[in-house]
């Protein structure tokens, strides 16, 4: 008696095309809003002293990582000539 295979292949002569994947749920819609919003202007200084007071702790925001860059570039110098004078 010979032996069965349990398991059948069928050659197929043509392979089926993919299961295009749908979305379970559908996306929504896009909104778009006008743009710029009518009716509402963006916001102004209105008061000159808070612009200089602006600019001012802009400018010394930058003077202080100026300085905080220029001690970094220090510190590794000072650790060489502590280590050479050891």
């Amino acid at each position: 008696m010979a032996k069965q295979s349990r398991c059948r292949r069928v050659a197929r002569s043509t392979p089926e095309p993919p299961v295009a994947a749908v979305p379970a749920t559908p996306e929504p819609p896009v909104r778009r809003w006008p743009h710029p919003v009518e009716g509402v202007e963006p916001i102004q200084d209105l008061d000159p002293a808070l612009h200089y007071i602006r600019c001012a702790l802009s400018y010394q925001n930058q003077l202080l990582a100026d300085i905080k860059t220029l001690l970094q570039q220090l510190v590794p110098e000072e650790t060489r000539e502590d280590a050479e004078n050891s």
